[in-house]
């Protein structure tokens, strides 16, 4: 591997299994509740065990002298919106040449398999992925089962596809992902740990677990739960969004998760840290 690659993930993965906090939303939906004041979230994300953000460029700029020592993982495409008409691929926004300027750490694309436009999605991936191998810097790939993405934007813009159990689907894209070049793969629990334990197990790059609408996280012993499965899964890490910073609890509930995927910890005893 790269030296330049591990050095960046090493600024990511502190620990065996990392934990990052997404807040690139206001890229697809504007303001969404609890990130109205980013600099502030920033600030309080950074004075727990969290390893890394992930943002999109015009947010870095805003809160960069508030990370501390997050890592910085940076959203390299976008331009679909809660607007669209008619969902279509994203497109690049931000070079890997730009994200190495602006001092990110990892970059991530969005993966569209099992749309109409899958071919252009995985094309665009593998261009990308040559371009941050040839710059040292690692690239994430965000996909997902192709009958979760309705789900995923809350919308249904994408005709409803499935290619199987959500074990299958889920195994399926991430090894699709990996084969297109990405070196880290972001994804939905596909809701059964030796279902996923194949997926970490068959991808051919590290694995990590995305929150969501139906992923087990309507509450905070629900999210304890899903990180807890997805560490015996064998994930690589967690990528927990609204479901953390829409709590009332969020720095107690990061440090719960932290004892979970850093230490091991069971969710009893990381749901202590909650109370």
């Amino acid at each position: 591997m790269d030296t330049g690659i591990v050095l960046r993930l090493r600024r990511i993965w502190k620990h065996d299994r990392a934990v990052i906090i997404p807040f690139d939303h206001g890229q697809y939906g504007g303001v969404p509740e609890g990130l109205e004041h980013p600099e502030k979230l920033t600030e309080e994300i950074a004075s727990t065990p969290a390893d890394a953000v992930l943002v999109t460029p015009g947010m870095l700029r805003q809160i960069a002298p508030f990370l501390g020592s997050l890592g910085v993982i940076l959203r390299l495409d976008g331009a679909f919106t809660k607007y669209t008409p008619v969902a279509g691929d994203y497109e690049t926004v931000c070079s890997v040449t730009d994200a190495l300027r602006m001092g990110a750490d990892a970059g991530i694309v969005f993966t569209f398999v099992g749309t109409d436009f899958d071919a252009a999605s995985l094309s665009r991936l593998g261009t990308v992925a040559q371009e941050a191998e040839r710059s040292g810097f690692p690239l994430i790939s965000e996909v997902l089962a192709p009958s979760l993405l309705n789900n995923h934007f809350e919308r249904k813009v994408f005709k409803a596809t499935s290619g199987g159990s959500p074990d299958d689907e889920t195994t399926t894209v991430a090894r699709i992902a990996a084969e297109h070049g990405a070196g880290i793969v972001k994804t939905r629990y596909s809701g059964s740990v030796k279902g996923f334990r194949r997926t970490v197990e068959t991808c051919g790059a590290k694995v990590v677990v995305a929150g969501g609408p139906t992923s087990g996280d309507k509450n905070d012993d629900g999210l304890l739960k899903l990180a807890y499965d997805s560490v015996q899964a064998g994930a690589a890490g967690v990528v927990f969004g609204r479901s953390v910073w829409q709590r009332p609890r969020m720095k107690a509930l990061i440090r719960a998760l932290c004892a979970i995927v850093h230490e091991g910890a069971s969710v009893s005893s990381a749901a202590k840290l909650l109370r």
